[in-house]
């Protein structure tokens, strides 16, 4: 049974909005490097200290150039953040990206540029945090889209 990347229900925490131009999804090569659009919702993500156990609820994201779209949870503060991407939380830095949170009629929204396209399937830690405030963790799935 396959599963969608990104989550392709309305209530999944991330849903791919695709590069708009009509092309087959696969992984990123080269000559490919149009950010793919991804919407992420971390709204419902676990807080500090907490273990998501729900499956439904694990982000998966294509092999790409991604261009981020998040929605960070209630009572996140605007300003600049810092994302990364690593194998687990002792495990080295393998992306990075930084970006500026606005706030939009109540939803505090963060865009960053993350080029996955050289990580290989299998599951990671998106973190981000605000200036010097401690990292928030959600696990997500990098897929290889191939079809």
């Amino acid at each position: 049974m396959s599963t969608p990347v990104a989550g392709a229900a309305a209530t999944n925490p991330a849903v791919v909005t695709g590069d708009h131009s009509g092309r087959q999804d696969v992984a990123s090569t080269g000559a490919d490097r149009t950010p793919f659009e991804v919407m992420l919702n971390l709204t419902q993500s676990a807080t500090r200290g907490e273990k998501s156990t729900n499956d439904s609820q694990m982000i998966r994201v294509p092999a790409r150039l991604l261009e981020c779209h998040m929605t960070l949870p209630l009572g996140s503060s605007g300003g600049l953040y810092y994302v990364r991407v690593q194998r687990s939380v002792q495990s080295e830095v393998l992306k990075t990206a930084q970006g500026k949170a606005t706030i939009n009629g109540g939803d505090i929204w963060l865009d960053v540029e993350l080029d996955l396209s050289n990580l290989s399937a299998g599951g990671y830690l998106l973190s981000y945090r605000h200036a010097a405030e401690s990292w928030h963790r959600v696990p997500i799935v990098v897929t290889n889209l191939t079809k």
